[in-house]
């Protein structure tokens, strides 16, 4: 992909030479603009750093959003699974993209949220995210997890809520990492990684930072090219 007019003259307005690292964005100049412009001018640099997608994940993604939600999907979809997607994931969605370039793989579509979805419980009364020793707790549930008989269902079922419940998958590092948005508990709109080995080494990883930060915060990096090409990111989110 060559670079436009348009992303040429942003590059040279912020004085961004590439590999260097220092004065690549003016980030007054891209903090200023509202989500839907800020994320796609980022997207749209990356692209222009990045033109063999060769960041990970990239080549699933090649910075490419698909064509916008439209709000009464996703509020028939916050109806069928009884819960409310914080405002700036629906924003993200309806303004910018139904999935498409995000971190690692991207971001999944509506129609591959409610299919990567479908077995999680919502609402319920506390995520993994919530316990002020998420550690301490998963390594209990991981084991009871363990412990369980194979037919007891039931209790599957309650064990497997209380791991996942609350969260919504809406990406993926690759193989059983799955990037999660915390839609319920006092970490609602925050993100989180888990894995789906759900073994007692295999604690969820919590951001820190909400979705508009963590999208963003990768894209950036791309451009600063902080970002190690051809390896999972598990890390590139981070401030």
């Amino acid at each position: 992909m060559g670079i436009d007019e348009f992303t040429q003259n942003f590059l040279k307005d912020l004085q961004i030479v590439k590999p260097k690292k220092s004065k690549l964005i003016d980030s007054n100049q891209i903090d200023s603009m509202d989500f839907p412009e800020r994320i796609q001018t980022l997207i749209r640099l990356a692209s222009a750093y990045d033109p063999n997608n060769a960041i990970h994940g990239a080549n699933r993604h090649k910075y490419q959003l698909n064509p916008p939600a439209t709000l009464a999907d996703v509020r028939a979809f916050e109806r069928e699974f009884h819960i409310t997607i914080p405002e700036i994931f629906v924003r993200f969605l309806t303004e910018v993209g139904n999935g498409g370039a995000g971190v690692d793989y991207g971001i999944y579509s509506l129609e591959k949220i409610r299919k990567e979805n479908a077995h999680l419980k919502y609402p319920h009364e506390k995520n993994i995210f919530d316990y002020d020793n998420i550690k301490e707790k998963w390594v209990e549930l991981a084991q009871e997890l363990y412990y369980c008989a194979d037919d007891n269902e039931e209790e599957i079922d309650r064990i497997y809520g209380d791991m996942y419940g609350g969260l919504l998958v809406i990406g993926t590092n690759g193989c059983t990492y799955d990037h999660v948005l915390i839609c319920e508990g006092k970490h609602t709109g925050m993100m989180g990684m888990i894995d789906w080995n759900s073994e007692v080494n295999s604690v969820p990883w919590f951001y820190g930072m909400d979705f508009e930060t963590w999208i963003c915060n990768h894209f950036k990096k791309i451009i600063l090219g902080e970002v190690n090409k051809h390896s999972a990111n598990f890390w590139t989110v981070k401030p």
